[in-house]
């Protein structure tokens, strides 16, 4: 008996050590485990670093501006107390001593230096730039009196233009006006009648004249200033009368005034000035392009008001002129027409160059006579 009892409380002994030491054993294999998985500790230090060179005298303080907050580095060195072990040949680095401070060259426009911020606002585009943004000029400002818009103003030069324009359709003008535009014509004829043929008609341009004139001739027949029975209109005898669109002649006719009506033309306009005693000058109103026919229409109506000073009795008055030269060619129609005219016997067939020269008064603004209403008046002046 007391022998099985002494062998169970040894098995009970070994299994109770063996078991104690499975426990340490675990133990010491999980305190392992965290020691691997803690973080390292980080020692953080501080350095004080004197400076030894003494501090400047007032006399050589820098008389450079301070650098704005624009030119300084945004990036500022790291703290030392935040600074980790491979911080600390940064940190330990001694500044240099503070000397007279040297003014740093300002940076170029358009290029970043290294602490520079990008300025990205509308301001720092370049002007060709901000000129695509900007939108077209304005073509023009209309005068005006402050806080009232000059409609009446508009509306008076618009009438003196007009009025201008029917002082020669309805024949107020001076005889003296067009004496000098006789004188004129005498001078700038042959030299005009040159700067015609000079220009040029070639294929193309001969087919756009003949489709601006039929053009412009549909667009008088809408608007009623056209008709191809003016005549047998005009007659008493409509019904006897030949039609228009029966008239072969009429319709070769009809062809040529297409192409004329559509013709390359140059134009230039010059006013003159007249008033009793004093000079007359002549001044470009509009010009032509051309630079020779500007020069010519200048002298030759200066020259004209040269040959005949203007009399006393003359009537104070803004004449204006215009010389046009044009060319075209005749439409492709089968027949040839011969005629006497300045240069004698002349004749035209199809796809001819024919060119012409004309001058004439376009327009007379009589200034308002002496107590008259002055200023705008919304009544219409009768013309």
């Amino acid at each position: 008996m007391r022998a099985g009892r002494s062998s169970r409380s040894w098995a009970a002994w070994v299994a109770s050590a063996a078991f104690h030491a499975l426990v340490a054993a675990l133990l010491l294999r999980a305190g392992e485990r965290a020691a691997l998985r803690a973080p390292t500790e980080t020692v953080e230090f501080e350095i004080e670093v004197e400076d030894p060179a003494p501090a400047p005298s007032p006399r050589e303080a820098d008389p450079s501006p301070l650098p704005s907050p624009r030119q300084a580095d945004p990036s500022p060195l790291p703290s030392p107390r935040k600074a980790g072990r491979g911080d600390q040949k940064a940190v330990a680095s001694p500044s240099p001593p503070p000397g007279p401070a040297e003014p740093s060259p300002s940076p170029a426009p358009g290029q970043a230096g290294r602490g520079d911020e990008i300025d990205l606002s509308f301001g720092a585009l370049p002007d060709e730039v901000k000129g695509r943004f900007a939108g077209p000029a304005p073509e023009g400002v209309v005068r005006a009196k402050p806080g009232r818009f000059a409609v009446d103003e508009l509306r008076v030069e618009m009438e003196r233009q007009q009025d201008a324009v029917a002082n020669v359709d309805k024949g107020r003008a001076d005889p003296l006006l067009y004496d000098y535009l006789r004188g004129a014509r005498s001078r700038f004829l042959d030299d005009a009648e040159k700067l015609a043929d000079d220009l040029t008609i070639g294929p193309g341009d001969m087919v756009r004249a003949w489709g601006r004139g039929y053009m412009q001739t549909i667009d008088d027949i809408n608007r009623g200033a056209y008709s191809m029975d003016a005549q047998r209109e005009a007659s008493n005898d409509a019904r006897n009368e030949k039609s228009a669109g029966a008239d072969a002649l009429g319709g070769y006719n009809q062809a040529r005034r297409h192409a004329e009506r559509g013709a390359e033309q140059r134009r230039a306009e010059v006013c003159l000035n007249v008033a009793a005693g004093r000079d007359t000058a002549v001044t470009l109103r509009r010009s032509s392009g051309n630079a020779a026919l500007d020069r010519l229409t200048v002298e030759s109506f200066t020259k004209s008001i040269a040959a005949r000073p203007v009399p006393a009795d003359a009537r104070r008055g803004l004449a204006c002129y215009e010389l046009r030269i044009s060319a075209y060619r005749m439409p492709p129609l089968p027949f040839i027409s011969c005629g006497v005219g300045r240069a004698g016997l002349t004749c035209v067939w199809p796809f001819k160059k024919v060119t012409s020269v004309r001058g004439r008064l376009l327009s007379v603004d009589y200034p308002p006579a002496d107590g008259a209403q002055a200023g705008p008046s919304l009544l219409r002046k009768p013309r």
